[in-house]
């Protein structure tokens, strides 16, 4: 695992409550739109999925660091239980501000893809309430891949992606140092908000959102996720406080290719921001 480097107050404890507004004129119970697992009093990570998943993508993240974390894992507009609530980007970042003001008001953010997409949003909008900042497979302008691969982005919004790839989860090498549980597929990129997600992320430039963020940052890639790593030393140039680690035998599923280098890495970044807090 490489890791490379760039040049408030404590977490708190999560706590749930299920009903909130979640844009003007929107009723809506956020209760069904995450989950929590871990210790009361913990610190909290909250965790938002990328596109054709469900929360269920960070069930190696629950198992692996629940017994020590409080573990919050989100379903997106598009997704999961949300599956039939459009995706907005807007939507997307006031569910996962209405989860973490459900969770103590303040957490360590994850983002996998399309989650670290609205990840970017979120610091951009609500800074405060992220003590830090992972990005995973996300280090590239969306807008870049489209160039860089029209076909995959094409058939991605034609729906004709192949269960190798969402309906089953990540590719399985033959010596089988890629593992961890398939993610579970749902209605993502063609159907109700997917397809407004791809579109959406299309329209943004992502660099400028980074760099408002005055907190820590660690960006995360599989070494084998070209279209995803090409921007991530302008990514972590864009960081105010930014670390970038590279997953060997991963590639855009990190999480569950690599669940045990991923826990670590999240682990690891997770006690910096604590230490760094407790000195302030």
């Amino acid at each position: 695992m490489e890791t490379t480097a760039s040049s408030g107050t404590g977490l708190p404890t999560a706590m749930a409550e299920p009903a909130v507004a979640l844009m003007p004129g929107e009723p809506f119970d956020i209760a069904a739109a995450f989950a929590v697992a871990g210790p009361v009093g913990a610190p909290t990570l909250v965790f938002l999925h990328g596109t054709r998943v469900t929360r269920a993508m960070w069930d190696p993240q629950v198992a692996g660091l629940a017994d020590r974390y409080r573990v919050v894992t989100v379903d997106l507009p598009g997704h999961g239980a949300l599956a039939d609530m459009p995706f907005r980007m807007a939507r997307a970042v006031a569910i996962a501000r209405s989860v973490i003001e459900r969770n103590g008001g303040r957490a360590i953010v994850i983002g996998q893809s399309l989650g670290g997409y609205v990840a970017m949003d979120l610091v951009a909008c609500h800074p405060e309430m992220v003590a830090g900042l992972v990005l995973c497979n996300s280090t590239t302008e969306p807008r870049t891949v489209a160039r860089r691969a029209p076909r995959a982005i094409g058939v991605y919004v034609a729906g004709r992606v192949g269960e190798r790839y969402l309906g089953r989860g990540a590719p399985v090498r033959a010596d089988e140092t890629r593992r961890g549980p398939a993610p579970r597929a749902t209605n993502g990129w063609l159907f109700k908000g997917g397809y407004h997600a791809v579109v959406t992320a299309l329209r943004t430039s992502f660099i400028p959102r980074l760099a408002g963020y005055p907190g820590p940052a660690l960006l995360v890639n599989g070494s084998d996720d070209p279209l995803f790593r090409r921007g991530e030393r302008d990514f972590l140039a864009a960081c105010s406080d930014g670390r970038l680690c590279v997953i060997p035998n991963a590639g855009h599923l990190v999480n569950s290719e690599q669940p045990d280098a991923f826990n670590a890495a999240i682990d690891e970044f997770a006690q910096t921001v604590l230490r760094s807090q407790a000195s302030a």
